[in-house]
């Protein structure tokens, strides 16, 4: 337990003089914490904190008359608290028991007249995860961060408690998820899509004009409440403000143009239909949680997409192998670089740092006496580059009325991040002096994923399709998908892949439900004929169907394009199989969509023709006419010996001799043979 708690000030300009340069911050951030920066200040009125018992906390406040901040010229200072008191392990001295510091900074008021443009950044981002039916999985996990003192809350409210105009990033998955929760986490549906009011329909399901729930509805769970709640205070609070939308999920950008771009131009043209109904405006934005983007990310991008990076990445920091930043180069990193006619906005690395310890470094006070600190000596310098300020996600969210209330002063113009990029003129770097550690590689989302993505999209446009009255499942289980794509997927690659192979496993199930049977066997009795096929749906929805034959070469098997079948009904159709071999051809009969994709379900049928093989007529019809062509010659000779009263042919037949006398006049026993 301590006792008789003095608080004072301490001020002054540490060992080198006022900070004037950004490298000098960065040194202050490992100046020890019992190093002299500054004299106390005994005038004005420090406070006292008579007990303080073990885990307890005590709020304090200090007042000094400024003329006791002595400044010499521009620049950072230092600013910190002494907590001198005494227990039964410390003596009551003069050496300071408690410490705490951060940077003031001064700037003269000739300054005032050309501010230094700023932007402060707000990133909106969590996993989002699905159960294998489409609901939202790790509920306790939304139901906590959704909580009044949950993350997501808390952040909202620190916005809300300033005028400060922010930039918002936001990744339109965590808000359709919210809404999901707020509609009671129901699993996804394949039941008869609403009717478009555009047509003139009234869905049967509409809400009550008074808003009152119907004596039949479900009980509205917690989180549901929570959801919904929250999904107000965001529209509010972004009212004004510039927002920008992540692609879908908040995709791995680097793996996604490395394993499948495709996927990646699907994120960034997926667009949030809450959002919309919200009324919330956007504009598509880029940014990884690291900051970093390798350079074949940043070409892949549309030129109109605004890119915020770290200003890491643009040539100022060598890194080491664990991604940390190890020295600082020459030149320091532009406000807004120029790479290949894209325009990336540099956030600056080191107010996400906060302010030097002893303590937490990244609290309200720290970071946002950072982001003066940093504001000030780029303005001092007079080649003021404005500055991109991301607020970090692991901070407690402390005091959000003074930090925002802190970041009015005259010197400083904070306003979006649009407005920055465009009163800015880019910088040019080469895409080689781009910085993308190897650690950030090696982190990104591999192959696999994108293939389980992939097969999961495939599978619910086929599924679509099928399906004769529901026209959204496709794009519900679209979206559902591209989360297993997240920077979040990262550090939990197996349980992403789990929750999509399971989710394909549903609709493979529901795709399965249309079964085709046919006969053990089929044989044409000539070159074509009918295999009759019979297929069940056993699900509770119409669907529309063909069936597709599989063989080898030398048989054709045709059928319907297009076959209905009500719910839980059965329907027999012919096919035509049509063959040029008298051979036997197995066939397999495969349940497909209408645009040929495979639905699951196949039977195999053997189909043979019993007609005369083309060769063996080809061999009677040559016989045959060798036969008639040795007759006709014949004949020919005794009519010509005949008529020339030549002796008959004593080797030739009976016939053939009764044939010859008739024709000379003459009736005759032909000769005997001896």
């Amino acid at each position: 337990m301590w006792r008789s708690i003095d608080v004072y000030t301490f001020f002054g300009d540490g060992v080198g003089g006022a900070m004037r340069t950004q490298a000098q911050l960065d040194a202050a951030m490992d100046v020890p914490g019992d190093a002299l920066l500054g004299d106390r200040i005994l005038v004005g009125r420090p406070d006292v904190v008579d007990v303080l018992e073990p885990g307890e906390e005590a709020s304090f406040a200090v007042t000094v008359p400024s003329d006791q901040l002595e400044v010499t010229k521009a620049g950072v200072y230092w600013l910190g608290i002494h907590a001198l008191g005494y227990s039964a392990s410390y003596p009551d001295d003069d050496k300071a028991d408690g410490r705490a510091r951060t940077f003031m900074p001064y700037v003269p008021r000739r300054f005032e007249e050309t501010p230094l443009p700023a932007a402060v950044v707000v990133p909106i981002t969590a996993p989002v995860r699905y159960e294998a039916d489409g609901s939202l999985a790790a509920v306790e996990s939304w139901r906590r961060w959704l909580a009044p003192e949950g993350r997501l809350s808390r952040l909202l409210g620190f916005v809300e408690s300033g005028s400060t105009p922010v930039t918002w990033l936001v990744d339109p998955a965590l808000v359709d998820a919210v809404d999901l929760l707020a509609r009671g986490n129901p699993p996804r549906s394949i039941e008869p899509s609403a009717p478009d009011p555009a047509d003139g329909a009234t869905p049967t399901d509409a809400p009550s004009p008074t808003g009152e729930p119907s004596a039949t509805a479900e009980p509205v769970s917690p989180e549901a409440l929570m959801a919904a709640g929250w999904l107000a205070r965001f529209r509010d609070a972004v009212a004004g403000d510039e927002v920008l939308t992540l692609p879908y999920g908040n995709v791995d950008v680097p793996a996604a143009v490395r394993h499948d771009r495709r996927l990646l131009d699907l994120a960034l043209a997926q667009r949030s239909t809450v959002l919309a109904d919200l009324g919330i405006e956007s504009r598509p934005g880029v940014m990884s949680p690291s900051g970093y983007l390798d350079a074949e990310s940043i070409a892949a991008l549309d030129p109109e997409t605004t890119v915020v990076v770290t200003d890491r990445m643009l040539d100022t920091l060598r890194t080491g192998a664990d991604g940390s930043a190890a020295e600082r180069r020459g030149t320091e990193a532009p406000a807004v670089a120029s790479v290949e006619g894209r325009r990336l906005v540099a956030a600056s690395y080191a107010v996400d740092q906060g302010s030097p310890g002893p303590g937490p470094s990244r609290t309200s006070v720290g970071l946002r006496q950072r982001f003066l600190a940093e504001a000030a000596v780029r303005l001092v310098k007079g080649e003021p580059r404005p500055l991109t300020v991301v607020l970090p996600q692991g901070w407690g969210l402390n005091d959000p009325l003074g930090f925002f209330s802190g970041l009015d002063v005259p010197w400083l113009d904070v306003g979006t991040v649009t407005e920055l990029d465009e009163a800015t003129v880019a910088t040019p770097v080469d895409v080689a002096a781009l910085d993308y550690p190897g650690i950030q590689a090696q982190r990104e989302l591999d192959g696999a994923a994108f293939d389980d993505v992939a097969a999961l999209i495939e599978a619910g446009d086929v599924l679509q399709n099928v399906l004769l009255e529901n026209n959204e499942v496709g794009a519900v289980i679209t979206e559902e998908a591209l989360t297993g794509l997240s920077y979040a997927g990262r550090s939990s690659q197996p349980t992403t892949q789990l929750s999509l192979e399971q989710s394909l496993a549903w609709v493979a199930d529901l795709l399965d439900g249309v079964e085709i049977t046919t006969s053990p066997g089929v044989t044409l009795s000539g070159t074509s004929g009918p295999v009759v096929v019979t297929l069940d749906n056993t699900l509770d929805h119409a669907v529309e169907v063909r069936v597709r034959g599989e063989s080898d070469s030398g048989i054709e098997i045709t059928g319907p394009d297009r076959i209905e079948l009500a719910a839980d009904s059965r329907t027999t159709e012919l096919l035509t199989a049509r063959t040029t071999t008298n051979r036997v051809h197995n066939v397999e009969l495969v349940v497909t969509d209408l645009a040929g994709n495979e639905l699951g379900s196949s039977a195999d049928v053997p189909v043979r023709s019993a007609q005369v093989s083309d060769v063996i007529w080809l061999i009677m019809g040559t016989g045959a006419g060798l036969l008639f062509l040795a007759i006709a010659v014949r004949v020919v000779r005794r009519v010509r010996a005949a008529r020339r009263g030549e002796a008959p042919d004593l080797f030739a037949t009976r016939a053939e001799q009764t044939e010859a006398a008739r024709a000379s006049g003459e009736q005759s026993e032909p000769a005997e043979v001896p």
